[in-house]
């Protein structure tokens, strides 16, 4: 076939449909169709050109499938040199690359661009906010859903069934399960999350687990941030101000200073002014141990919420801050 310039109009029109489309597979929290992701599985092996493996075990969340692969791997010794050699550059890679290349080459790069940003970027901003620390090896299932959906409109909508038939399998699997674990005669499948909570496109729940799975795997986060489980169950006002100074990841500083409130903040570490320029100010915060050391107080443009961070000591002006700031090669922690 001739290679596609540009979408028609009907074409242009579907695309909504493709997104809410995969929107909802990657958001979905009912219980698994083990009967027809246990196909895909076997599908996708076939595509890869590998034989489909006898044992297809189950668990209830991608941590226990992590951990009960290292159980029989490392502990108990099964099935050890099947498990080693996995195929998952077979199975799932190589026939994402083979698509890949095969619709790139049938579709002028301004309609790529298009349906990329319309379907696989506007599903990618919610559903892989979710759960995207990984293991290793994984597909990942429902969480595929932005590339895939992108790839189901060419299919579907463009008429590029032999460029995308290869993605048969693992449309199967993201519309039925969780992540999957192939390697050779053996593949653990996850059951879907059963909770996921949004604001907006981001996850966030302040009561509880933003996502959780059957098994009590659970991940706390506000506004797309995961954060501990105690800033979560603590109200505001049994939160120490103190615990800004204890934390080092700069996200989860900022959803500190927004749960207790930037005021709060600054008045129980004994917060003491020594510059200000423009939204800026330079601040001496009280260490909890009689030590007073400055931190560069901001407001996010973009969020519009306040952040605090730790500068080297012999800092006494905003801008010292920021040059010294905008110079390091890592966002900065705490200054002891």
């Amino acid at each position: 076939m001739s290679k596609i310039e540009r979408l028609t109009r009907d074409q242009e029109k579907a695309s909504p449909f493709y997104r809410e489309k995969w929107l909802k597979i990657g958001l979905e929290t009912l219980p698994a169709n083990r009967k027809e992701a246990e196909r895909g599985v076997k599908m996708i092996y076939e595509v890869g050109g590998c034989t489909p493996p006898p044992r297809i075990v189950w668990c209830l969340s991608p941590l226990s499938s992590a951990f009960t692969r290292y159980i029989i791997v490392h502990k108990f010794d099964l099935v050890r040199e099947s498990v080693r050699d996995s195929v998952r550059e077979s199975v799932r890679d190589s026939v994402r690359e083979s698509v890949r290349d095969s619709v790139w080459g049938s579709v002028w790069g301004s309609v790529r661009d298009s349906v990329w940003d319309s379907v696989r970027e506007s599903v990618r901003e919610s559903v892989w906010g979710s759960v995207r620390n990984s293991v290793g090896d994984s597909g990942y299932g429902q969480h595929d859903a932005p590339w895939l959906g992108f790839y189901d409109f060419f299919n579907n909508v463009c008429g590029l069934k032999k460029q995308t038939e290869r993605l048969e399998g693992l449309w199967v699997i993201a519309q039925n399960a969780g992540w999957f674990l192939p390697h050779e005669n053996i593949c653990w499948i996850s059951e879907r999350y059963n909770v996921c909570k949004l604001k907006g496109n981001m996850i966030h729940c302040e009561s509880g687990p933003a996502i959780a799975y059957p098994d009590g795997f659970e991940i706390y986060a506000l506004n797309g941030v995961r954060v501990p489980r105690w800033l979560i169950l603590t109200s505001s006002k049994d939160l120490d101000p103190h615990l800004l100074l204890k934390e080092e990841n700069v996200e989860v500083r900022r959803e500190i200073v927004r749960k207790v409130g930037i005021e709060r903040i600054c008045q129980g570490l004994g917060a003491r002014r020594i510059d200000k320029m423009g939204d800026y100010e330079l601040l001496l915060l009280d260490m909890g141990d009689n030590r007073m050391r400055p931190y560069l107080k901001m407001k996010n443009p973009s969020l519009g919420v306040y952040h605090i961070e730790g500068v080297p000591p012999g800092i006494t002006t905003c801008e010292q801050a920021l040059n010294w700031r905008n110079q390091s090669d890592e966002m900065p922690v705490e200054i002891k």
